[in-house]
């Protein structure tokens, strides 16, 4: 089981900020217990049937969120459940837009953690 962080900074400027940009958190679920976990800014929010199509679930973090790696190690049990529950698919005439399956129990965890590791005060680290 693996997974990748990309820590690549997603900058998003005061001035998106006030004009509707967001940040998701995002996770990429590859197949084979792997998943890729990174931070996008958009415009306008993503769309939840594009986002599964290409394997993506996404959820919407503060403008202030920043520490990719302490929020994946506070949230490491659910999002490797995630990842090795989460399977790739062919698309199918009964399953049209995702392109993969996976736990949405799991998925409702690394969203709760990953809710929780942001509301934690500044300064203290993840436990």
């Amino acid at each position: 089981m693996s997974l990748q962080i990309d820590d690549t900074p997603a900058a998003l400027t005061a001035a998106q900020t006030l004009t509707g940009w967001r940040r998701e958190f995002c996770v990429e679920l590859l197949g084979d217990g792997q998943a890729r976990i990174f931070l996008r800014v958009v415009e306008h929010p993503s769309l939840k049937a594009t986002e599964l199509h290409r394997g993506v679930l996404f959820h919407r973090v503060g403008a202030a969120f920043g520490d990719l790696a302490a929020c994946v190690a506070a949230a490491r049990d659910p999002l490797e459940r995630l990842a090795k529950g989460a399977s790739r698919q062919q698309p199918s005439k009964e399953n049209l837009f995702a392109a993969v399956t996976y736990d949405r129990a799991a998925w409702e965890q690394v969203v709760g953690a990953v809710d929780a590791w942001q509301r934690r005060p500044h300064g203290v680290a993840a436990r």
